[in-house]
């Protein structure tokens, strides 16, 4: 018996640590994590059609927390360079907001090579503001990761890809997290970035270098350790904007997947990420009438 328990204790020892070494790569961490990730948390509506195109489609997890409706709605945004990713990788970080009292929104968006930008821009600002149109009573807190975090960053250093619809980024997002977010501040050098950005994230698709814009909060969050996104793309534009508007915080030792890999329910993967993103959330300030924009 003595054998067989260590036998089992060496085993699930091995398992996580293999697990965790597997989840630092984000693509088979979302896969690994979405596979065993419950769905008792929340309720799944799939391909909520928001525009023409086939990836023009949200996903929405609406938590079975009674209290979710009288907080703001979690549009999360995917990465993957902005030619890879889709919604239906990123269940693990629905399920673990869900699991938080959240209801989360998670958009899918045209792709390079079939777009370039700005278009994936104008598809993020279109599924945002079909979940304004169909809960209007509703404020949205803006969230993404890598490419993700690039797109609702521009919801509101562009307001006017979220103005096309009728929607007014200081008066419905309240807040804005950007986890591992390339925003400009390094030069994109290699293909296919390159040829996605004709300015190479240094011009009018840079948010250091465009026109000044009044933002709603935001959360600029990196790892020390990220070799995809160098964490002064966040220092730098939480300069920019100044510490009344942005906290930033770089986490060490983590890498480009950990922020988001630390949203799991998953104890032993759980790191500061998530509680940190819930305690910004849950401080955004009340609507005073004069929107969330400092």
């Amino acid at each position: 018996m003595r054998q067989l328990f260590m036998f089992l204790l060496i085993s699930v020892i091995l398992f996580a640590i293999a697990m965790y070494f597997i989840l630092r790569s984000q693509t088979a961490s979302a896969k690994l994590l979405n596979f065993i990730t419950p769905s008792s948390a929340y309720t799944l509506e799939k391909n909520f059609i928001v525009g023409p195109s086939e990836r023009d489609r949200v996903d929405f997890y609406f938590s079975k927390n009674d209290d979710s409706k009288n907080r703001p709605i979690i549009v999360f945004v995917h990465g993957g360079g902005w030619w890879a990713g889709d919604k239906s990788m990123y269940k693990f970080v629905a399920e673990g907001l869900a699991r938080e009292g959240f209801d989360v929104a998670v958009p899918n968006y045209r792709l390079y090579p079939e777009v370039k930008y700005p278009e994936f821009l104008k598809d993020n600002a279109r599924a945002i503001a079909a979940v304004n149109k169909r809960f209007p009573e509703r404020y949205q807190v803006l969230m993404g990761h890598s490419a993700g975090a690039y797109n609702v960053l521009g919801m509101v250093f562009k307001p006017e890809f979220l103005q096309e619809h009728g929607v007014e980024p200081c008066f419905t997002v309240k807040g804005v997290v950007s986890l591992a977010g390339p925003t400009g501040f390094l030069p994109a050098d290699s293909e296919p970035t390159t040829i996605i950005f004709p300015e190479k994230l240094q011009g009018s698709d840079s948010y250091y270098f465009g026109p000044d814009v009044d933002v709603p909060p935001l959360f600029l969050i990196n790892g020390k350790e990220d070799t995809s996104v160098n964490y002064q793309n966040s220092v730098k534009l939480g300069e920019k904007v100044g510490a009344d508007v942005a906290k930033v915080k770089i986490y060490d030792g983590m890498n480009h997947a950990d922020p988001v890999v630390h949203f799991s329910s998953y104890g032993f993967l759980e790191g500061p990420t998530k509680a940190d993103v819930i305690e910004f959330i849950n401080a955004l300030p009340g609507d005073d009438g004069d929107g969330f924009c400092r």
